[in-house]
């Protein structure tokens, strides 16, 4: 009888040949199957705008209180930092469940040191913890896109203090998990389930949520809390019901290993420890996509490698089809002559964006009465980079604080847990950007289109100096920085008019406007409560806080949904200050910047 890995030898040749020699193929080969399935079944779903309804309100009979929680997590990945934070900092009981294994990840993780602070500051990790899960710490990382054809000079980006720290996944999560066992609540201890399907949520809306599971071996069991938290990613059933079947509007899928025995130097075939590639071309776009690689050095000789592309969320995407074309091209990026898989690594990233125009109802729902959407489920993460780890670490401090006062008020209908996210700002005027990066059908547009656009942007980036590039790359541009890269472009590159009129529809350019306004508003609040911070802080100011709230109870959710905001921006503005001097850029889009502050 043939192997599973034997069946896709026909199809995907060059996935079964690297495959045969993976650890654990057939597991994995299984998962992204697994993957590729349920990934349809959603499209399928948005497409019909029909799906299954996994979360009802229905009234049950109260749970015993050892199956009681505050906090209910289904999925541990990414949940892990959440739910750590929630019963160390704030003596919450949880409980985190996952189909597979609680703390298995599929990805390696890159992010910035400085971003890397968010788990010191709100206490999740020592000093001493944090340094045990960076493998590796680079001083450059490189954006060069492929430039044989393309009718511009070519420009390279290096970046500093982005994406420059390797983090061990495993290690980190394992490190959340036994924080979270170790740690007792007042009202019992918390609770990791290997091996546990989410199958339904039955919600109280005045009493709490009942979430239904199921083991491998088929048995049944509901446990109880106060808020359930969706944390399955990208294939998430519960933002598929949310909203309508099409929880996301952009996907970027990713396939990768992470392997020894590369050849090292400086050579473009060879991995320098010291650089991690950030954003690669190595060809034009083939099939319609526009292939993009990463490759970033672990520990010891260990080199994490990915290879994606940007795609709208209706097309048609495959991993296995991936994986093939990423050993296929492989040899032609780096020499891997001595190389030896570990394990293979892959996920769809999807992101997805509020961007609510005048007559649409809003687009990104994230909330049931007692439910809420977080990490690759939400999808808010950047469009350049989808570093779904770097989205979560920046907003870790936020989201809590949030989840904390909600908690303790009882603000958990739909429409206070909605206001319970990540900041959007950024990520969606970005949005417009990563339309260009999706290659359009050869007949549309020539197959160098992605790589010269690309070009053209990082020789802005170069122009406008490493200050701007660093908060381009972690969803922390100001305003007037933005607006600046807005007006530069034409000048530089006539064409962008004619080729945004063929890329974006009318309603995507209106959407990209509105977004622009409304970072253009963000601006504007932060000068106001740079204004009014120690008014706030002044004992008048809480006095008057707290007679406000004691009129209106629910102002203290909105008003901590805007503090935490503006706080969140003045952390950004700390680093972006911290880099090198920037260089002094004039013209209508400097005049402009100039009379708002960054944020």
């Amino acid at each position: 009888m043939q192997t599973y890995l034997e069946q896709l030898s026909i199809q995907y040749p060059h996935l079964a040949a690297a495959f045969a020699g993976i650890p654990q193929a057939d597991m994995h080969l299984r998962r992204l199957q697994d993957l590729n399935n349920a990934w349809q079944n959603m499209l399928l779903s948005g497409a019909s705008r029909t799906y299954t309804e996994v979360v009802v309100s229905e009234e049950r009979p109260s749970l015993p209180a050892v199956d009681t929680f505050d906090i209910i997590y289904a999925g541990g990945g990414l949940n892990l930092l959440n739910a750590a934070v929630m019963t160390l900092r704030y003596g919450v009981r949880v409980l985190v469940f996952d189909r597979f294994t609680v703390g298995a990840v599929h990805r390696e993780w890159n992010i910035s040191r400085q971003e890397l602070r968010e788990l010191l500051d709100v206490g999740l990790l020592t000093s001493a913890e944090l340094d045990t899960v960076i493998q590796r710490e680079y001083s450059d990382g490189l954006v060069r896109f492929h430039s044989a054809h393309i009718q511009v000079a070519a420009a390279e980006l290096h970046l500093k203090d982005v994406l420059n720290i390797a983090v061990d996944a495993e290690k980190l999560t394992a490190l959340c998990m036994q924080k979270i066992l170790q740690h007792c609540p007042l009202n019992g201890p918390n609770l990791v389930l290997h091996n546990t399907t989410f199958v339904r949520a039955a919600v109280q809306p005045s009493r709490g949520v009942n979430v239904d599971v199921s083991t491998n071996a088929g048995e049944q069991h509901s446990y109880g809390a106060s808020l359930l938290i969706d944390g399955m990613g990208s294939t998430s059933p519960i933002a598929c019901q949310l909203n309508c079947g099409q929880p996301f509007s952009l996907v970027c899928p990713t396939v990768g290993t992470v392997a020894r025995g590369y050849k090292q130097g400086n050579t473009p075939d060879a991995i320098d420890p010291e650089i991690g590639e950030v954003l690669v071309t190595s060809e034009d776009a083939r099939d319609g996509h526009q292939l993009i690689w990463e490759a970033f050095p672990g520990v010891g000789d260990q080199v994490a490698i990915y290879l994606f592309y940007y795609a709208e969320a209706g097309q048609h995407v495959d991993l296995l089809e991936l994986f093939n074309d990423f050993f296929a091209l492989l040899p032609s990026y780096k020499d891997t002559s001595n190389v030896e898989v570990l394990k293979p690594v892959y996920g769809f990233i999807p992101a997805g964006y509020n961007i609510t125009l005048p007559w649409q109802r809003e687009q990104k729902v994230l909330a049931y009465d007692r439910v809420l959407s977080l990490g690759d489920a939400a999808a808010f993460q950047s469009p350049l980079t989808f570093c779904g780890f770097g989205s979560y670490v920046r907003n870790l401090k936020r989201i809590t604080t949030l989840l904390n006062i909600a908690l303790q008020n009882n603000f958990l209908s739909a429409q206070d847990l909605n206001s319970i996210r990540a900041s959007e700002a950024v990520p969606a005027v970005a949005r417009a950007f990563s339309k260009f990066m999706i290659a359009r059908p050869s007949h549309l547009e020539p197959a160098y289109q992605v790589n010269e656009t690309l070009n053209v942007f990082s020789h802005i980036l170069n122009d406008l100096g490493p200050a701007v590039t660093n908060a381009f790359f972690k969803d922390r541009i100001s305003w007037r920085d933005y607006t600046c890269i807005v007006l530069k472009t034409p000048g530089y590159y006539p064409k962008i008019y004619s080729l945004a009129l063929k890329t974006l529809t009318p309603t995507e350019m209106l959407g990209w406007i509105t977004a622009w306004l409304q970072l253009g508003r963000q601006s504007a609040s932060y000068l106001l409560y740079r204004l009014i911070k120690p008014l706030i802080h002044s004992l008048p100011g809480r006095c008057i806080s707290m007679i406000i709230i004691r009129i209106f109870p629910r102002a203290v959710l909105r008003t901590s949904v805007y503090s935490e905001a503006m706080e969140q921006v003045e952390r950004g503005n700390c680093e972006h200050k911290d880099i090198a001097a920037r260089i002094r850029h004039h013209g209508l889009g400097y005049w402009l910047g100039r009379q708002w502050p960054l944020g």
